[in-house]
């Protein structure tokens, strides 16, 4: 059964990379942009324990835990979600470079050039030939979801101040105290970077000028996650409301359950997709896949059938971004992974945009995955690692 969490942060969150901190290792904490899905499914999974007086981590309550899928998390604003910015749109600035003059669509185009490509098959995705060159201008980082469905069904859209930018990063100096003198200790100190996932900046506003409203420089949001629960030994879940940590440095995030709509398919999706037959998936979260940047669903000729679906798709184009790395630490041993830590893994990004055509079946089954995770490995599908948003092309 799906539930939805609203999640409201007390601090900066500290969403660490993978470079060393610590002890010998390196005293600056370097942030993420956002939170990875594995830290909010580690996160909550732990919440669920601490929510009750009558759960521990015995017996065989790790490998129950990692039976929870959680997807998420993701802003809200005014009542909307928010979800990372397809790869596939171009911003044009305008001569003076202080604004935008067009939002181009990148789309599989017919190879003209010399370049060799990793599948037969697969076509560049690019600007049509009749755009001029262009030095691309920033566009937001999140799309209230309204926009982003038209956007994925061909419409065309104008970037105002209801599209969010990415979390101000604030860092945060800290020494370490000699405890006999409560004086600094001698060259221990250290930096971290935290996210403020309460306010977003506003897009096309400076959150430098003081002369507007703080409202008009930033949004006030808040954060959602999806967690699916099966086992019937989590009944407290319902009764949820606490204060629990999520990510580094043990930063504090109110917990609880709300009642809402907002991970459902939007209906103008739905109607879009009952007769299209070139399909665009979009990854609202970053996706672990076997063979890289091609998910391993798709054989040697390109085709296959998404997780949980029953339409064959045929994959003609990729607009994806450079790969991240990602990690982490298994608290519990389950099957083909022992305690201790993970292997370093490539992540294909959120945003990325891939092209296909629907073989065989009905597109409009894809309305039902809206959010659903993609990625190879179940245990990653169930960390939400891999949501992906359909449209058309």
């Amino acid at each position: 059964m799906n539930h939805i969490l609203q999640l409201t942060s007390n601090d900066p969150l500290i969403a660490r990379d993978g470079r060393p901190f610590g002890a010998k290792q390196g005293n600056r904490m370097r942030g993420l942009p956002w939170p990875l899905p594995s830290v909010v499914a580690g996160s909550f999974r732990s919440a669920l324990v601490k929510g009750s007086t009558s759960l521990d981590y015995s017996g065989d309550m790790p490998q129950r835990l990692m039976q929870i899928a959680v997807a998420g998390v993701f802003p809200v604003h005014d009542g909307k979600l928010y979800l990372p910015a397809p790869n596939d749109a171009v911003a044009e600035p305008t001569e003076n470079g202080m604004g935008i003059h067009e939002i181009h669509r990148v789309s599989p185009q017919e190879l003209t050039g010399g370049c060799d490509f990793p599948i037969d098959g697969l076509k560049p995705a690019m600007l049509p030939n009749n755009v001029a060159d262009f030095k691309p201008a920033e566009v937001p980082a999140w799309w209230p979801v309204g926009k982003l469905s038209e956007w994925l069904l061909g419409q065309p859209i104008a970037f105002d101040s209801t599209f969010l930018k990415q979390p101000i990063q604030e860092t945060r100096d800290h020494v370490c105290l000699e405890a006999d003198l409560g004086a600094a200790a001698e060259g221990q100190i250290f930096s971290t970077t935290g996210l403020n996932v309460n306010h977003l900046p506003r897009f096309r506003a400076n959150s430098e000028d003081k002369k507007l409203q703080f409202v008009d420089r930033f949004a006030s949001v808040a954060l959602t996650a999806r967690v699916t629960i099966q086992d019937s030994g989590f009944e407290h879940f319902s009764d949820l409301n606490l204060w629990h940590p999520l990510g580094g440095e043990r930063r504090l995030v109110h917990w609880q359950q709300a009642d809402s709509d907002l991970w459902t398919c939007p209906d103008s999706i739905n109607d879009g997709l009952k007769h299209a037959t070139q399909i665009r998936m979009v990854l609202a979260t970053p996706a672990v896949f076997r063979d890289g940047w091609k998910p391993g669903w798709l054989n040697d000729q390109l085709e296959g059938t998404p997780p949980g679906c029953d339409v064959n798709l045929k994959l003609g184009g990729v607009s994806n971004g450079r790969w991240k790395a990602v990690s982490g630490w298994a608290l519990a041993a389950t099957k083909g992974q022992p305690r201790g830590p993970k292997p370093i893994r490539r992540m294909v990004p959120a945003g990325s945009v891939y092209f296909f055509k629907c073989e065989k079946g009905s597109a409009t089954a894809l309305a039902n995955q809206w959010l659903q995770p993609v990625s190879d490995d179940e245990q990653e599908r169930r960390d939400g690692f891999g949501l992906a948003i359909w449209g058309t092309w």
